[in-house]
Order: structure tokens, then C-alpha cells, then sequence
């Protein structure tokens, strides 16, 4: 192919370039070099000879180049679109068609903005203007997960990449889409059977503890009925005079009815079925709130529970019930262990601890501990060293905890048995 020969500097008029092709063209005719072909370059910089096979051929491999190009970007199953350095639509492929319900007709020559919900689609532009200012970057050159917009108005997450290439010193970038709808409706799925997973687990432990929660509410209904009766006698032997004592009496009537509300309402969150709900809670006051459920328990079994908290209370930012069926598993893990060892000293420890970056709750037992064989296995679903366990507990658990970014685990006790321990990271900490 010929050589494309470059004109003098100072980009000379178009009369003179011309004059200078002719006389190329003279030199080529005296030497019986003539080519077919001749011409200036299209940006006027430069002029051109060759024959002219060899120009159609190079016209033929660029248009196979171009034709190339848009099947494979016709044939890409993600969505593919080209703007430019305003924003302003130039391709767009078939799959980002489907995805997004426009043509690429309709959509070319106008703003990609108008396949994003607000707030991105106000901060788009800002975002391009500082982003050829500084070279600041926020996506360009990566990916993340997004929410567009559909032409029917419908949004949908999707995860974006977008790439950056330069073109005769015009900038195009390049963004990749791929619809996560169905990957979203999968992770709710999972989170829902995660959910009721986590709620059977919960009315499992509340049967086992079915004992000591009767237990817990029947004091408070027989106190209010021995109160009740005294009052009647009060009132049936003399009138008169029983006006300041029935007072106290009605009162711890109803101090006795408030603790048996209280103890059905503790039950009644820790049996509720329902998404995360994440706040702020004192995590000594969820512990202590907690080992109210074992006070028929451990009295029943004879063993020694001390809960040593937090001194400086502190807010975790968690799942109150969840954090609670933690603990109920493991408080209740060590009843089962010292009670099925026989004994007769059982002694169970909780203690809330604060480190330099997290804050744990350990419950320590001086039960026959855990052989060395089964702890690899302890945290595995469907492992269990009980007759009629499930083993689904301390899996359970451990999913609880990392889903608040913390971990549980297993090391032998200082009292001979075993020691859980629960971590969460001191940055959740309000």
C-alpha cells in the first residue's frame, strides 16, 4: 500500500497542497512510477500514491474489522453500551435492549441518564465533568452493583463495569450490564429459608425450656391469687378498716401482673418470625434479659450460672433476638453437657469482655467439654454429639454471628469443660 507523505508545516491552503500532489504525481509519470491513486488524507496533514488494489484492499479489512466488532457485540449476552464523554449514546447492543425494553434507535443520540433512577440520574453529570477534571474515579475501571431504569419505569439492580478507550483523542467508554434480577429474587429466597430456619431453631429451644418458662409465669399468677385471697378475707372480716391494706395489696397485684407480662412479651419476640431488624442494645441488658428463661433451669439442675458484664455498658448495633438465641444456645449447650455428665458442681460463666477492636461475650462451663475428634466438626450442619440433637444449632449461631461481622468460636475452658465465644466487631458499637 503507499505511504502516506507528510506536507510541509504551518498547514498550508488547500490550492498549494494540491500543487503539491500534482507534482508528486509529475515526478512519479517522468520515473514511469504512476501511481492509481492519489489524493490528500481526510484531517489535510498529509497526501497519499499507491496502487489501488491496495487501498480497496485496506478499505476491505477495515470494513470486516467493523463488521466483526458489531457481531460480536450483537452477539454478547450482557448488555454493551458506547458513550461518549457527555454521556450521549452510541451503541447499544441487542442484550441491552432486552434488558432495558429500548431500541437502540430510540436510544441513540440521547442521555444515558435516562437509564438511571434519581439520585444517580442528577449526580450523572457531575460525576463526568469532575471526573475530566481531576481523573477522580468512581466506577470507571471497575464495577459494582447498581439500580436501572427501565423504559417501562421499572428499576432493577445490575452490576456495571464500565472501561474507557481513546479514539482520535475522543474519549468513549465502555459500560457492561448484567441484569441481577433473578440472582436478587434468588438471595431473598435464600434469606427467607435462612429466616424460618432460624425461627424453628428458636421454638425448638423454647420446647426444650418449656419447664422453666411455665415455671416463669406461674409465679407471678399464683402470687396474684394468694394477694386476691387476702384481700376477700380482708374485706369479708372487716370493711372498714381494710381500705389501706387492699391498696397494697392491688398494687403488688399488679406489680406481679406486669412481671408476667413481661415474661410473655420476652417470649413473644424471641418466637417472632421476620427479617433482620438491626438497632441499638445494651448487650449486658440483652443477656441479662436472657438468662431470666434458665432461673427454673439451673435451680432445677443445681448449677451455679454468673454473669459477669460489661463495666462500661456499651450499644451494639445487632439483631437483639438473634444475639439472644446465641446465647440461649450456648447457656443451654452447657446445662445439657454438665447435667447428662452428672455433675454435681455444675458451674456455668458468662462474661462480656471489651478489646482493642471488638467486644465478646464467652460462655464457659465446667462440664466433660468436647472430645478432640468432634471439634473440627462442632460448627458443621447436621453434627451433634446429643441422642436427639439435630445438629443445627451452632451452625445457626455461627451464621447469626457472621452475618453481624463477628465469628463464634470453640476453645477448651479454664474449668475443664468448654468456652464459646461470640465477637463483634467494635466498630458496631453506637
Amino acid at each position: 500500500m503507499g505511504q502516506p507523505l507528510a506536507l510541509f508545516p504551518g498547514r498550508p491552503s488547500c490550492e498549494t497542497k494540491w500543487k503539491t500532489v500534482f507534482r508528486h504525481f509529475r515526478i512519479c509519470e517522468r520515473s514511469r512510477r504512476v501511481p492509481e491513486t492519489i489524493g490528500i488524507s481526510a484531517n489535510e496533514n498529509s497526501f497519499f500514491t499507491g496502487p489501488k488494489d491496495d487501498l480497496v484492499t485496506a478499505k476491505e479489512g477495515t470494513r470486516e474489522a467493523g463488521n466483526a466488532f458489531d457481531a460480536l457485540l450483537e452477539a454478547a449476552v450482557d448488555g454493551i453500551i458506547i458513550i461518549d464523554e457527555v454521556g450521549t449514546v452510541l451503541r447499544f447492543n441487542q442484550a441491552a435492549e432486552r434488558i432495558f425494553g429500548y431500541t437502540e434507535t430510540e436510544i441513540s443520540g440521547g442521555n444515558i441518564k435516562q437509564l438511571m433512577p434519581e439520585p444517580d440520574r442528577g449526580n450523572h453529570d457531575a460525576y463526568l465533568s469532575r471526573y475530566m477534571r481531576t481523573g477522580k474515579r468512581s466506577i470507571i475501571g471497575g464495577g459494582r452493583e447498581v439500580t436501572g431504569l427501565k423504559k417501562n419505569g421499572d428499576t432493577f439492580p445490575m452490576f456495571l463495569s464500565v472501561g474507557e478507550t481513546t479514539r482520535q483523542k475522543a474519549r468513549r467508554y465502555v459500560g457492561i450490564i448484567r441484569d441481577l434480577s433473578d440472582v436478587q429474587a434468588s438471595r431473598e429466597k435464600v434469606r427467607e429459608l435462612e429466616e424460618q430456619l432460624l425461627h424453628a431453631d428458636r421454638l425448638v429451644i423454647l420446647g426444650e425450656l418449656t419447664a422453666g418458662i411455665a415455671h416463669e409465669i406461674n409465679q407471678p399468677l399464683t402470687a396474684i391469687a394468694a394477694y386476691a385471697d387476702a384481700g376477700k378475707r380482708m374485706i369479708n372480716r372487716n370493711p372498714a378498716d381494710a381500705t389501706s391494706e387492699i391498696d397494697s395489696i392491688c398494687e403488688r397485684i399488679a406489680e406481679q401482673s406486669r412481671r408476667a407480662a413481661a415474661v410473655v412479651q420476652r417470649l413473644r419476640k424471641l418466637v417472632r418470625s421476620g427479617t433482620v431488624s438491626k438497632g441499638q442494645h445494651d448487650i449486658n441488658q440483652i443477656i441479662k434479659n436472657t438468662l431470666l428463661l434458665f432461673e427454673y433451669e439451673v435451680k432445677k439442675s443445681n448449677i451455679e450460672l454468673s454473669f459477669y458484664p460489661l463495666e462500661t455498658a456499651g450499644e451494639l448495633y445487632v439483631d437483639e433476638i438473634h444475639i439472644q438465641q446465641i446465647i440461649v444456645n450456648l447457656i443451654k449447650n452447657s446445662i445439657d453437657a454438665i447435667s447428662e455428665a452428672g455433675s454435681p458442681d455444675g458451674r456455668i460463666e458468662i462474661r462480656v469482655m471489651k478489646r482493642p477492636s471488638d467486644v465478646t461475650i464467652s460462655v464457659s462451663d465446667n462440664g466433660p467439654g468436647v472430645r478432640e475428634e468432634f471439634r473440627k466438626q462442632l460448627f458443621e450442619s447436621f453434627f451433634t454429639t446429643k441422642p436427639k440433637g439435630v445438629g443445627l444449632g451452632l451452625s445457626i449461631c455461627k451464621t447469626i454471628a457472621g452475618a453481624h461481622g463477628g465469628s463464634l468460636t470453640f476453645a477448651e475452658s479454664t474449668q475443664g469443660g468448654s468456652t464459646f465465644t461470640l465477637s463483634l466487631p467494635l466498630e458496631l458499637i453506637g
